[in-house]
């Protein structure tokens, strides 16, 4: 079972995905709804996983991207805008599309955790 942090401003969604992810056999971290509330999740515990929401109200998730990856945490985006939605530092970082469906996030987690 894999620690798996949430970041997600739309509660609805980040719910949808945490019932995912504990189906699964995970635990969910989180949801984190803001950058600010990511990052001190973050500095007080490490999860082995996450899945970032690219856009948090007006702002892009590219400063929790850049701890992730710092601190060797493998993550992946969730957009439902496409790959252009993306941090520039990140394009090549693996990607959800919203709607999210169970499958896809078996798949995505199956290839984070491998």
């Amino acid at each position: 079972m894999a620690r798996i942090l949430i970041v997600e401003d739309e509660i609805l969604i980040a719910e949808l995905l945490a019932m995912y992810i504990e189906d699964l056999g995970h635990e969910v971290i989180g949801p984190a709804t803001t950058i600010d509330q990511a990052l001190s999740i973050l500095s007080a515990d490490r999860p082995e996983y996450a899945f970032l929401d690219c856009t948090l109200g007006q702002q892009d998730s590219a400063p929790i991207a850049e701890t992730l990856a710092k601190d060797n945490v493998p993550f992946a985006f969730a957009t439902g805008r496409g790959v252009e939605a993306l941090p520039t530092d990140f394009k090549a970082q693996p990607m959800i599309s919203k709607p999210y469906a169970f499958e896809d996030v078996e798949r995505l987690l199956a290839a984070l955790t491998s």
